[in-house]
């Protein structure tokens, strides 16, 4: 398990694709409790304290409305850094789907929190899928009207296309969304397989405002090759986080 290095700055991918956070079950189901774990380390020279720890959960997305969870701590950690602290704290969902968790650590050593999240999305294809759609939300966090910008990068398995739809339109990267003061869109990545070789593909969004980021997605998708054919069929997918999108689909999508 990856741990949380408490140091003053946390590279920005940590900030919503930490490994030492972990929602269990994934993805939360309602009204059954959702644990919420994160693991801690302390590589510095002294030891250090977690005065408390503040955690808000939102819907996958970015830009969106957090619902804060009761604080925790203290906690002190030791200077070792093979000791990991766990700290766990259970939230019940009302409503089904992945969600996005941020974590503000406060220390007694640093002058402001140590922020990180754990905005993931994972799917577990079949080899002989290829298609695929995930929802998110997209959100404007500040009070006035603005234009909020959608960059995709990505790392693994070459042969996968991705494409952004925001409120039924496809957009390129940096294209400006605007949405007005808190306004909340429906969103969703397209995900397309070009290759029947293995997948082990890792795709982040990031949003920004006027060149300001403001929070990001990570989509992680593993499928075995398929080894039959090089060409697959547009069958329905029973999982309603991974339905396959169908060229009818494609095509009704517009971009202006």
């Amino acid at each position: 398990m990856e741990a949380i290095q408490l140091v003053d700055h946390v590279p920005r991918p940590h900030r919503y694709a930490s490994g030492g956070l972990v929602v269990m079950p994934n993805p939360p189901q309602v009204g059954v409790a959702t644990t919420i774990a994160l693991y801690l380390k302390n590589t510095a020279e002294k030891p250090i304290t977690v005065t408390h720890i503040e955690t808000m959960v939102a819907q996958f997305g970015m830009g969106v409305r957090w619902e804060q969870l009761p604080a925790v701590g203290p906690f002190h950690l030791p200077a070792d850094s093979n000791h990991v602290e766990q700290v766990k704290m259970e939230w019940t969902p009302l409503k089904g789907g992945h969600r996005c968790v941020r974590a503000y650590i406060h220390t007694d050593t640093f002058p402001g929190p140590i922020m990180v999240g754990c905005n993931l999305h994972v799917i577990e294809a079949e080899a002989e899928q290829t298609r695929w759609r995930v929802p998110f939300r997209l959100g404007n966090p500040e009070d006035r009207r603005v234009p909020v910008a959608l960059d995709i990068g990505g790392s693994g398995s070459p042969g996968v296309a991705i494409h952004a739809v925001v409120n039924g339109r496809l957009v390129h990267p940096g294209e400006p969304i605007w949405l007005n003061a808190r306004e909340e869109v429906d969103a969703e990545l397209l995900v397309q397989a070009r290759t029947a070789a293995e997948i082990d593909r890792v795709t982040s969004v990031e949003a920004t405002i006027e060149g300001r980021f403001i929070d990001g997605i990570q989509v992680i998708v593993h499928r075995p090759a398929n080894t039959g054919r090089s060409t697959y069929p547009l069958a329905p997918v029973s999982r309603p986080i991974a339905q396959e999108v169908t060229m009818d689909e494609m095509a009704g999508l517009t971009m202006r």
